[in-house]
């Protein structure tokens, strides 16, 4: 084998390489971009809005790291055994703060919770 022809293989495998390289950075973004955007049922919404108290319970809501954290003004209106059904990963209750971790995004969630209250 040349020396030219040893040029023009690891020229070759190197642009396989790179290929290989950005098709799985492709992969990767397109599924994370998939699961950032799942859609969530009105059905699901109305029931957490429900478990909390109802629209009028509802004083904040955010997303604190990946935990949906919502203040209530009366705790004793939230039905937490229901929410913690939903909430796959955990309610956690401090105060009037509930802490909620689901399946799916946070922020997704916290969009449709403001967009029904």
């Amino acid at each position: 084998m040349t020396k030219t022809n040893t040029v023009y293989i690891c020229a070759l495998c190197a642009i396989i390489a790179l290929v290989l390289i950005v098709a799985i950075i492709v992969i990767v973004l397109l599924k994370k971009k998939n699961k950032d955007h799942v859609k969530v049922d009105n059905q699901f919404i109305e029931n957490i809005i429900s478990y909390l108290g109802g629209k009028e319970n509802i004083t904040n809501i955010g997303v604190d790291n990946a935990r949906l954290k919502v203040s209530v003004n009366d705790l004793s209106v939230v039905n937490t055994d229901n929410l913690g059904s939903l909430c796959e990963k955990g309610v956690f209750i401090t105060g009037n703060n509930i802490k909620m971790m689901f399946k799916y995004d946070s922020h997704t969630i916290k969009k449709e919770i403001e967009r029904n209250i």
